[in-house]
Parts: C-alpha cells; sequence; structure tokens
C-alpha cells in the first residue's frame, strides 16, 4: 500500500497543467538579449570597469585619440604635474599631436590596480609606470593615478576624471 503523502504527491503530478515549450525568441527579443551585460559583468561590476581601464590604457598606448574619444566624457577634468586640464579637447588633442609628430609611448604598464563600483560611479586607483619618445627626447614617469568613471546609460563606463600624481618632484612652484 502506498502511503497517502506520496499517493497524493503522485495525484497532483498528474493533475498539474503541462507547461507548452517556450516560444521562440522574436528579433525584439533577440535584440534585448544582445544588449543585456554579461552574467559575469552584472555579477561583478568592477569587471567592465577593469575592461574599460585597459582599454584605455590600450589607447594612450597606441596615442589613438579616436578610441579614446568614446571612452572619456566631454567635460573629464585631469590633473597631473600640478595642473588642471577640463574637457576632453585638452586631453586628447596633446596625443594628437604627438602621434603627428612621430612620437611613441614605448611602455605604459599599470600595477597594483585596486577598482571598485558604487551604483552609477567607480574608482580605479593603480600605479602607473609610462616611457615615451617625443621629438627624439626620451621620457620616463611612473607614479599613482586615480580614475573616476561614471556609467553611461548603455552600461558603458566613461572616464569623468583622472589624477596622476608622479613619483618625480613637480615642476609647479609656489
Amino acid at each position: 500500500m502506498i502511503a497517502p503523502p506520496l499517493l497524493a504527491i503522485l495525484l497532483l503530478a498528474q493533475a498539474a497543467p503541462q507547461h507548452p515549450p517556450p516560444a521562440e525568441p522574436t528579433l525584439v527579443e533577440a535584440g534585448a538579449e544582445e544588449s543585456m551585460p554579461a552574467p559575469a559583468v552584472t555579477a561583478y561590476p568592477e569587471t567592465g570597469l577593469t575592461r574599460t581601464l585597459e582599454e584605455l590604457r590600450k589607447g594612450e598606448l597606441m596615442l589613438d585619440a579616436a578610441e579614446l574619444e568614446e571612452m572619456v566624457a566631454a567635460s573629464l577634468t585631469v590633473i597631473e604635474d600640478g595642473m588642471r586640464v577640463a574637457g576632453s579637447f585638452a586631453y586628447l588633442e596633446p596625443m594628437r599631436r604627438m602621434r603627428e609628430r612621430g612620437g611613441v609611448v614605448k611602455e605604459l604598464g599599470l600595477a597594483q590596480s585596486f577598482v571598485r563600483v558604487y551604483g552609477g560611479s567607480g574608482i580605479a586607483t593603480y600605479r602607473y609606470l609610462k616611457t615615451w619618445v617625443d621629438q627624439g627626447v626620451r621620457r620616463r614617469d611612473e607614479g599613482w593615478c586615480t580614475d573616476v568613471f561614471e556609467r553611461r546609460d548603455d552600461g558603458a563606463w566613461i572616464l569623468v576624471m583622472r589624477h596622476r600624481a608622479s613619483d618625480r618632484p613637480t615642476r609647479i612652484t609656489r
């Protein structure tokens, strides 16, 4: 004899309505799936920000101002060498000119990175090492950098503020 609770489970399982198989996604649904972020990025938002930081590094390494233009805010503020530069044009134009002169960034390394996301804002702090040749003069700079990012409506991260503090003495005298 079957126990009454087991009998009840069997009867309920037989009486349960059968669900139709899921329909094929429509074009609208398929497009929506492609625009959704990958699960890893949702579960670990720092991953997307780390990718953006690496893309910024590659763009600066290659002096590719056109690529960087999409990743920096028009109102970007950069503080470097004790000076403040405002606007994406003021940040990107020296790269364009250096590339036109034949300047080359030999190395741009990021180390000891610390990335955190706070809602629609993200902060990345890291050590940088940059060596480059411009107009035949080899230069080297290293120090700490903090980048502040904002998440756009489409989910992409854009750079809104950068502060680079070089280990070498500043050129600005007070």
